[in-house]
């Protein structure tokens, strides 16, 4: 029996979700997928490989995610079906084929996260942004941003107690566009919370509860103790995964 391998891309809104991984007593959008790939198949497909793992009420503009399968179907009429099937917070851009050398997640070669928060009560970013109105020190945050960038031990980032800590951060940023900010950072990896609560240890940065050098202590120490709370999933987006350019699965 051959299995033939194909890659979805797809973008959820995290809300009412437990996050991408199946979970025994929640919803998650990869259960979701999976049911409704069975239903339209009429038949089970195995378990879909994604990225990674997104925490309860994180989105995801961009995620791939991929399975095998010994039928054959139409590809184009699959996602149209599969759109119809899946609840609003979820949308399949494509299905296609692709080689069995591909993983969905040992194939990334980086993932990019924003964080957003918004500096006015914003109906229209309920659970989409973190609302916080006192005033931050984008300059200075910068500065502590651009510590993270290089190749770094972020234990102190992480509620989680792997092995191995070493991330290797290429950009980590700050801007302003009207009344929201927005952090943007891209690695290898990432460690369970360590966005978040990077953003948290950036913000009390922001309002000078901590100086700069502090802030390099903090991540040198590999203590989560040391540094700031981890902010709410609701401003968390992965927004971009790169793959080596064979793959053909760049996004515009």
């Amino acid at each position: 029996m051959k299995l033939t391998r194909y890659v979805i891309h797809l973008s959820y809104l995290g809300t009412h979700y437990a996050g991408w991984q199946i979970q025994d007593n929640a919803r998650s959008v990869q259960g979701d997928v999976m049911l409704g790939l069975t239903k339209i198949l009429k038949e089970n497909i195995g378990l879909i490989v994604g990225v990674g793992r997104t925490d309860a009420g994180v989105h995801a503009s961009s995620f791939f995610a991929h399975f095998d399968y010994s039928g054959s179907f139409n590809m184009i009429e699959l996602t149209y079906k599969l759109n119809r099937f899946l609840s609003d917070y979820i949308v399949i851009h494509y299905i296609k084929t692709i080689t069995k050398e591909f993983h969905a997640r040992f194939s990334a070669i980086s993932r990019k996260y924003e964080y957003l928060i918004s500096t006015y009560k914003d109906p229209f970013l309920i659970n989409k942004a973190y609302f916080f109105l006192k005033h931050l020190n984008l300059d200075i945050m910068n500065q502590g941003a651009a510590l993270l960038i290089g190749e770094n031990n972020f234990k102190a980032f992480s509620k989680s107690n792997m092995d191995n800590s070493i991330c290797l951060v290429s950009s980590a940023k700050w801007e302003k566009k009207e009344q929201t900010i927005i952090f943007s950072i891209e690695s290898d990896r990432f460690l369970y919370n360590m966005v978040r609560c990077i953003v948290g240890t950036l913000i009390d940065l922001g309002l000078e509860k901590i100086n700069l050098s502090q802030f390099a202590s903090i991540i040198s120490s590999g203590d989560r103790k040391q540094a700031g709370m981890s902010v709410p999933a609701q401003g968390l987006y992965l927004v971009n995964i790169k793959y080596p350019k064979k793959y053909s699965l760049e996004i515009d």
